[in-house]
């Protein structure tokens, strides 16, 4: 089974932010109801859901040559989950960049069914004091983990 971590991309601005939404499916909803637990997409995929939003920021900085890979996250506040009708908006900004590395700080927000997501004005003024965590990812060539032009055109689809 292959997830859709990033549904998508509200706002971008290469090597310096990204702003994606993702909505939960019917199977990540029921992860949980085999250990008694309410239907709920599991916090654990919010946070992947954040690590694919620096990843197609990267992606897409680079012309479709660079991945990035985690290699440390710190201080993620983690959410309850996603529940049905929800939606998962994530918000990362480039906090330092060198020639092997890119950290990022986080903001995160569950938006109720009817609440619109947020504008990039509203997340753009974020400080490393109010976010959510710090994410820091290591360079990695994009092939022949993916195809670039594969990627391109979900890029594509998701920026639509």
């Amino acid at each position: 089974m292959h997830w859709r971590f990033v549904d998508k991309a509200l706002f971008f601005s290469p090597w310096e932010a990204i702003l994606t939404l993702k909505a939960g499916s019917l199977e990540e909803y029921s992860l949980l109801e085999r250990w008694g637990e309410p239907r709920r997409a599991p916090a654990l995929l919010l946070l992947e859901t954040c690590v694919q939003s620096a990843r197609w920021l990267i992606e897409a900085s680079s012309g479709f040559s660079l991945s990035g890979d985690p290699v440390e996250i710190t201080r993620w506040n983690a959410l309850p989950g996603l529940r049905p009708g929800e939606r998962f908006c994530a918000g990362l900004r480039v906090v330092t960049r060198d020639a092997g590395h890119i950290r990022f700080s986080l903001r995160q927000k569950i938006l109720a069914p009817a609440e619109e997501a947020p504008s990039a004005q509203t997340w753009q003024g974020t400080t490393e004091n109010d976010d959510d965590g710090s994410l820091i990812c290591a360079f990695t060539p994009l092939e022949p983990r993916h195809l670039p032009a594969d990627r391109a055109c979900l890029w594509q689809e998701m920026r639509a």
